[in-house]
């Protein structure tokens, strides 16, 4: 299982940070309340979410201007979309961050 440990720190505040690790691009997004991790991936076009931008708690895509509830991942725009979440743990000022490599995970080709 792939695993990812990073200092809270270096997550900006309601900016979008890309994280690549054994094949497979993440986007960590940090807000005043929550701090949570998802593919790096829009369900609609599969534009890069770390590209876009982060206001209010909402995460707008670059491509053509989706928007999800960075909190839960949902599409405001498409309620029946929503982002992939990846397992993200707080442990004092880290952050890991582990997923399950199966046969569709671009790190298992």
């Amino acid at each position: 299982m792939p695993r990812v440990e990073i200092e809270l720190a270096a997550v900006p505040l309601n900016i979008p940070l890309r994280v690549e690790h054994a094949g497979r691009k993440l986007v960590i997004l940090r807000t005043e309340t929550r701090t949570v991790a998802y593919e790096d991936a829009c369900p609609h076009a599969s534009w890069p979410l770390s590209e876009g931008t982060l206001h209010n708690g909402v995460l707008e895509c670059p491509g053509h201007g989706w928007e999800f509830n960075a909190e839960t991942g949902r599409c405001l725009n498409a309620p029946a979309y929503c982002l992939t979440p990846v397992a993200l743990e707080v442990r004092g000022d880290t952050l890991r961050l582990d997923w399950e490599v199966n046969a569709e995970s671009p790190a298992s080709n």
